[in-house]
């Protein structure tokens, strides 16, 4: 199990790259990363088993995130909380679910089901930025654009 992005997501951050004259991307982790984040800030995941089938990008967290990826697992922890409305004070549940999602002995420190939902809270979030920021003409416009968004979910 690794990271995917649905063909559609790929092609909407492509076409922003293809049609930019002012950056682009510096990885498919980063167009993978900003759609997690919106997902996960807006609580809202695709289901599990509608998690994107396409091919993976990437096996495990790239060097450039190795630093970051415990605040990333941290925030879809709390998500999943919310999400399942976990009530703060059930310690007991809330392990349950981070022993779910964490797993020490995997080079990503996620199972394959944190994976999943991290998979599934980047389709979310993908979708929200298509609905919200359909593809700009140029990098940084979606960058400010992508900025809104994140702050309005």
């Amino acid at each position: 199990m690794s990271f995917r992005l649905s063909s559609s997501a790929r092609d909407y951050f492509d076409k922003i790259e293809q049609n930019s004259s002012t950056g682009d991307f510096d990885s498919m982790w980063d167009k993978y990363y900003l759609a997690a984040m919106v997902g996960i800030k807006a609580r809202d995941r695709i289901r599990t088993d509608e998690e994107p089938t396409d091919d993976p990008f990437v096996e495990s967290v790239i060097s450039d995130y190795d630093d970051q990826k415990y605040e990333i697992y941290a925030a879809l922890i709390m998500a999943e909380i919310e999400r399942q409305n976990i009530p703060k004070r059930e310690e007991t549940e809330i392990r349950h679910l981070m022993l779910e999602i964490l797993d020490s002995t995997d080079p990503t420190r996620l199972t394959s089901y944190g994976k999943t939902l991290l998979n599934c809270y980047a389709e979310r979030g993908y979708r929200i930025l298509e609905n919200e920021v359909p593809a700009p003409g140029e990098f940084d416009q979606f960058l400010r654009q992508y900025h809104n968004t994140l702050e309005s979910v």
